[in-house]
């Protein structure tokens, strides 16, 4: 083995060691508190004398810090290394086995010698002895057999452990896939509104070149930076509320070039709420949808309110409306609107609400959304 490949080992070793997951580091904090209760409530069997009580709660925390030392440095960096990153095969399983096996072994050293700090060795397992109520030794087993013993239900625990992580990982890993399989069929769903979005936005230019060129070079202006920020942001399967409505004004600026007094704004965004997430170009969507049925078929001025708002400590809504003042005689199949739907559905599953409310003078769409 060249110095190259043994640098490579000990680097993937020690990435191995220091990273890991919150949910790994809860459940590590918890298990070494139970253990050391568990440890405390068993030794208290031996105590004679109340200082001592000390000592069994020093030698609960070293027990269980040594368990954890076993396990976090050596069966988990194995399990990892050596099981879950590649096909499994008998060989593996048998080779895993052993291992658990010279674990143990090296486990009982430890323990032995936690057993031989001064102030801990009347919680040596070398001195045990099973006795009656009248003190007499209850029966004969020799050291050999009292540490083959242990061994045994080292074993026991260290595969257990093992067995209970490599179910734990794989269930992590297959929520860590299906929101990777969300995360890429919502961006899926987002880049299918990009032709949408141009289609929309060249109509409003080709419209304005017979009527006023030096808007429409204005508008192609609007446009670009529209584009830029829209490239960034379609790159992204969700978005902030701050980074939808930057998007949003923008092609509300151009569409107000077009439209002019025709078009009118209510916008009400309460602060706290632009650092929420939802999916990418839901808000464009939402507000193309109100100017292409609502704003552009009619010659009277109309308005869109666009508000997000807090409902509770654990809800927000997120409304876009328009006014009505004549049926729109656009084509349209509503797939802008399934579509954000679909996304909503994929990101937050049936933790929100759809509403949608439409009358002869007015409709609005309004989303319930968790707050993050």
């Amino acid at each position: 083995m060249n110095k190259a490949l043994i640098r490579k080992s000990i680097k993937d070793y020690f990435s191995l060691v220091f990273t890991t997951t919150k949910s790994y580091k809860i459940v590590t904090v918890v298990g070494l508190l139970f253990n050391l209760v568990l440890t405390v409530s068993i030794l208290q069997a031996v105590v004679t004398e109340q200082h001592q009580y000390t000592a069994i709660i020093v030698r609960a925390a070293l027990d269980g810090l040594w368990f954890f030392l076993m396990t976090h440095l050596f069966v988990r960096t194995y399990l990892k290394y050596k099981i879950v990153s590649s096909a499994l095969s008998w060989q593996k399983i048998w080779r895993f086995l052993v291992f658990i096996f010279i674990i143990c072994f090296i486990a009982l050293a430890g323990t032995l010698g936690i057993g031989q700090i001064e102030m801990l060795k009347f919680t040596d397992i070398n001195g045990f002895q099973l006795t009656n109520d009248e003190g007499v030794l209850q029966f004969d087993m020799s050291k050999l057999n009292f540490l083959s013993l242990i061994i045994f239900n080292s074993y026991i625990v260290f595969l257990g452990w093992a067995i209970v992580y490599l179910f734990w990982y794989q269930q992590m890993n297959r929520r860590k896939v299906q929101k990777e399989m969300h995360h890429a069929q919502i961006q899926q769903l987002t880049n299918q509104l990009n032709p949408h979005f141009l289609f929309n936005a060249f109509n409003s230019i080709r419209a304005l070149i017979y009527e006023d060129q030096d808007k429409a070079a204005d508008t192609v202006t609007q446009l670009s930076e529209l584009f830029r920020t829209h490239l960034h942001a379609h790159l992204k399967a969700t978005s902030s509320m701050d980074e939808e409505w930057q998007v949003c004004s923008r092609y509300l600026t151009i569409e107000g070039i077009r439209l002019e007094e025709r078009l009118q704004l209510g916008v009400t965004i309460e602060d706290d709420l632009l650092t929420q997430k939802i999916p990418t170009l839901t808000l464009l969507t939402l507000v193309e949808n109100a100017i292409k049925h609502g704003i552009s078929p009619n010659s009277e001025p109309g308005k869109i309110m666009i508000s997000a708002t807090k409902i509770d400590n654990k809800r927000w809504q997120l409304m876009v409306g328009n006014s009505i003042n004549k049926p729109s005689q656009a084509d349209g199949t509503n797939t802008g609107m399934k579509n954000v739907k679909q996304r909503l559905a994929l990101m937050f599953g049936n933790k929100y609400d759809w509403h949608q409310t439409k009358t002869d003078s007015y409709f609005d769409v309004k989303m319930e959304l968790p707050l993050a």
